[in-house]
């Protein structure tokens, strides 16, 4: 039995935007507390809850070298190989490695090509290689090795515009003079070189169209969703379908494939006879070729609308094996290109069965939605609309790979971040320097678990980490954040008095926070109740620690005002959600505003930096302006504020605490300033 999780996934980008993808995450910092030095790269969190034991398996976009990690970080073994990753590779029970690469031959214009498969044994020695490249069929993205030996081989398979016309595909669709079709095969290796075609399937014998009665496979596409509709192409490209994964289930013997472009995954029968797959019948299900399952948009087959799309671009769909959490169920990484806002998740579905290998023909295919959802508190915060992937463990965690900025990370089942990497390997094998950041693409990732058949006789001494100059970090587990964020300041202050009405409002919290999915900010006067503000509404802003909020209305002259904040409202980055705050905890008392209608107010374009770790600029139009700073208590701060030009301000805020403070203009309040 195979015991290896794999993360698969596709680039449909062009070799030339390698160094673009460099230039593109150069920036990007990652978030880690353990360390004395911020690491940027290598292991960046280890914390109690991860899978100890193991390995990590990963090649690099356009790079040469595939490498193996342990869970601390460190190489443990590596292999070299003539070409970059086309796009997918494996470590075989025998110790040898499955890998993928871009032939040479480019017959195809589009993204992940491969063309060249070979297996590569422990010492580095090339011991097979066979390349499926040619005018009219070629290796992409992904394979899968069966635990018979064979391979089980994506294929894109051409079609001039004349054929596919013919079959009924509508002029002027296909983004050229070629129509992309795709193919499945199963090939024995033999020798050195050569290989034995077992079994194949194509796409190409199970297509539907309603535009021409007088051209082939016409019917009700919405009658028929075992067939592929040949016009429904939202690309317009001559890369229809762009399947970038391929699992395959023994027990069923089913083949589960990832429609990237369609944004739906596929079930097909692999008990037929290469006879039987070209055909409507046959095989274990009685359905030969033909779809036996498909999900995540019922509009390919005329079975639902935009809104009712579930995936969005998606890659990596694979069984979750039996004896895991939810084993037996199709779990996805969904990269959400193309939905708004542009985020990334991981999905659980449960497909509707009639009994085993049989599935519901209820249309649209069931379930209605996903069985579970992950994504970032923020969701914005986490995406890669391209590649990725992720997989579960088999102690119930889940491991991710963020393909683009080459991030992996490890969940635990509270949807904790336990334990994180970041690819230090870029374009070409450069490999980075710690405390940098740069754009190390990775297509999918692969965990073996210690007691893989392929270690067995092997050294497995690790050596130092990949990165160059890589800070010192410990490897020993630290005990995972279980403390919720809380309030420690307020503005205006608790039981302060003479507060203005159209005071702004804002608490600053113990640790960074992020806004959670439930409950609201409730405001009150004299104890009756003012407003609920609902936690997903623009009046409830946040910056780092520190949460602003801004009532409908100013509050009452000469009134008491309290503050509640419900339970979940806020979290910080592990997901501890805050406690119910009480409006007991946040009262103060209100006054006339001052007037704010002010002929000789300053005129303000905004001050600026904010955040700021030194100096603020505060530009004004006219009559420079009287300048006060409050901290989050309400006491003045003693400040300088020197005139830079004849129309700005300069304050040194350096020496300042850390925190949010208020600067006042003339004696009214203007903007919060946050100093990091």
């Amino acid at each position: 039995m195979n015991y290896s999780f794999s993360i698969k996934s596709n680039l449909s980008l062009p070799f030339i935007l390698r160094y673009f993808l460099t230039l593109l995450f150069v920036s990007h910092i990652f978030d880690s507390a353990l360390y004395g030095q911020q690491k940027t790269l290598g292991v960046t969190k280890h914390l109690a809850g991860s899978t100890e034991t193991g390995y990590i398996l990963f090649a690099p976009m356009y790079c040469k070298t595939t490498y193996l990690i342990d869970k601390c970080g460190k190489q443990v073994h590596s292999w070299k190989s003539n070409y970059s990753p086309g796009l997918s590779v494996y470590l075989l029970p025998d110790g040898n490695l499955l890998r993928t690469g871009i032939s040479e031959d480019t017959f195809f214009r589009s993204g992940a090509n491969g063309g060249i498969i070979e297996k590569i044994d422990w010492d580095g020695n090339v011991v097979w290689s066979y390349i499926i490249s040619n005018d009219s069929l070629g290796q992409h993205h992904d394979i899968y090795p069966m635990d018979n030996g064979n391979i089980l081989v994506i294929a894109r398979h051409v079609k001039s515009e004349s054929e596919a016309i013919a079959k009924g595909r509508k002029s002027g669709t296909m983004g050229g003079t070629k129509l992309y079709s795709e193919r499945i095969i199963e090939i024995k290796p033999i020798g050195t070189n050569e290989a034995q075609i077992i079994w194949q399937w194509t796409l190409w014998d199970h297509i539907i169209q309603d535009a021409s009665f007088s051209k082939p496979d016409y019917n009700v596409i919405g009658n028929h969703p075992e067939l592929m509709n040949i016009n429904y192409a939202p690309s317009q490209s001559a890369d229809w379908i762009h399947i970038n994964a391929i699992d395959y289930n023994k027990e069923l013997d089913q083949i589960l494939i990832t429609c990237h472009n369609l944004s739906e995954v596929w079930i097909l029968d692999h008990s037929t006879t290469i006879k039987e797959a070209a055909t409507h019948s046959g095989g274990k299900y009685g359905k030969g070729g033909d779809i036996l399952y498909r999900w995540g948009n019922p509009a390919a087959y005329n079975k639902g609308a935009k809104m009712d799309q579930k995936f969005f671009l998606p890659h990596n769909a694979y069984w979750i094996p039996k004896g895991y959490k939810d084993g037996g169920d199709i779990m996805i990484f969904n990269n959400g290109l193309g939905r708004f806002p542009a985020h990334s998740s991981v999905e659980i579905i449960t497909p509707t069965i009639m009994s085993a290998g049989v599935y519901n023909s209820t249309l649209p295919y069931g379930p209605s939605s996903q069985k579970w959802i992950y994504k970032d508190p923020i969701p914005e915060n986490f995406f890669s609309g391209f590649i990725s992937g992720a997989s579960r463990l088999s102690n119930g965690n889940t491991l991710v790979c963020v393909g683009l900025p080459g991030k992996f990370f490890e969940l635990d089942d509270k949807n904790n971040v336990v334990w994180e990497y970041i690819n230090p390997v870029a374009a070409e094998d450069e490999i980075g320097t710690d405390g940098e950041a740069g754009g190390n693409s990775v297509f999918r990732i692969t965990y073996y678990a210690e007691s893989y058949n392929a270690f067995k006789g092997k050294n497995m001494t690790p050596s130092s980490p990949i990165e160059k100059n890589s800070y010192s970090y410990s490897c020993s587990l630290t005990s995972p954040d279980i403390t919720a964020p809380k309030p420690i300041a307020f503005l205006p202050v608790h039981r302060s008095g003479n507060v203005a009405i159209n005071a702004s409002t804002a608490v600053t919290f113990s640790e960074k926070v992020f806004k959670g999915t439930k409950g609201y900010v409730s405001i009150y006067e004299k104890n009756q109740f003012k407003e609920a503000i609902l936690i997903s509404d623009s009046k409830i802003s946040v910056n780092g620690k520190i949460v602003s909020i801004t009532p409908a209305n100013n509050y009452s002259n000469n009134s008491r005002i309290s503050i509640s904040i419900d339970k979940g409202c806020f979290k910080d980055s592990t997901g501890n959600e805050m406690v119910a705050f009480d409006s007991l905890n946040w009262a103060f008392n209100t006054v006339k505003a001052f007037n704010s209608i002010d002929m000789n107010a300053p005129k303000l374009k905004g001050i600026y930096p904010n955040p700021t770790n030194d100096f603020i600029q505060i530009p004004f139009d006219n009559t420079e302006p009287k300048v006060q700073i409050l901290n989050s208590i309400g006491q003045i701060i003693n400040c300088v504020a020197k005139l830079k030009t004849n129309k700005e301000l300069e304050i040194d805020l350096s020496e300042f605490a850390d925190g949010i403070y208020s600067i006042l203009l003339n004696g009214q309040f203007s903007q919060f300033i946050v100093k990091e």
